[in-house]
């Protein structure tokens, strides 16, 4: 990467949920014009109400509607939210990350997490969490790589001279030592440690990410989002093993 690190990337309407949006307002307003029709409140024609209300939807309109705009608003639709409270431009450099009145020190965030089926990063720093959404921004791939190697070039670091210093480093459900990485208690030292990936996993589609250990004989699967500092790991494993 350049001496002199300085990206700038500005907000993108997340049009997929700008769809989303729409269609739970239009239900949430045939909804209330259901609702408020026997009232005398005329929110579309009488007669087209009464014909909703008549046919096989109309049950399914009165008992279903308003969960359905809350999961639809709420859930499918909650980028736009997003979006909207977001600052026009997000600035990475050398020194951290800024956008607005805030500003995120390299130095001062201490694990980083993915949440690859919804395209975030998680970063807990000093000063709390920041949960980066990378489809709200311009250029998210370049985003997600000059925050991963900014972040994990440091906290490798720090594990380096915690392991070099004989203190365990904890990810998630595993512990790394000196002498291998720990699960449930029981040791994999180095030369049991046949090879280390990550897996795109995709199940009734939901897309996830694994953290893949072959050691033993033996493939373990674990979820990335659950491995705190997965990358720092796979950073420090794959040096290893290199190694």
């Amino acid at each position: 990467m350049e001496a002199a690190l300085k990206h700038s990337h500005h907000k993108i309407l997340p049009t997929h949920s700008v769809y989303w949006f729409l269609a739970g307002l239009a239900l949430l307003y045939v909804e209330a014009a259901a609702l408020l029709d026997p009232l005398g409140v005329p929110l579309l024609p009488h007669q087209m109400v009464q014909d909703v209300l008549r046919s096989g939807f109309g049950f399914y309109l009165l008992l279903l509607g308003i969960p359905c705009c809350i999961w639809v608003l709420g859930w499918r639709a909650r980028d736009v939210f997003a979006w909207l409270m977001a600052p026009p431009t997000l600035t990475v450099d050398d020194e951290g990350l800024r956008a607005a009145g805030m500003r995120i020190r390299w130095r001062d965030v201490r694990e980083i997490s993915e949440q690859h089926a919804n395209d975030r990063l998680i970063l807990r720093h000093t000063g709390g969490t920041l949960r980066l959404r990378l489809d709200l921004w311009s250029d998210p791939d370049v985003l997600h790589e000059a925050v991963l190697e900014q972040v994990v070039s440091r906290l490798l670091e720090r594990v380096n001279h915690q392991v070099s210093a004989g203190k365990p480093v904890r990810f998630g459900p595993l512990v790394l030592g000196e002498a291998g990485l720990i699960h449930r208690g029981k040791l994999w030292r180095w030369d049991d440690i046949e090879s280390i990936r990550l897996q795109d996993e995709v199940d009734q589609g939901y897309a996830s990410r694994d953290l893949v250990i072959v050691a033993q004989g033996r493939t373990r699967k674990f979820d990335e989002a659950k491995v705190i500092n997965a990358p720092v790991l796979l950073a420090y494993l794959s040096g290893r093993l290199a190694g």
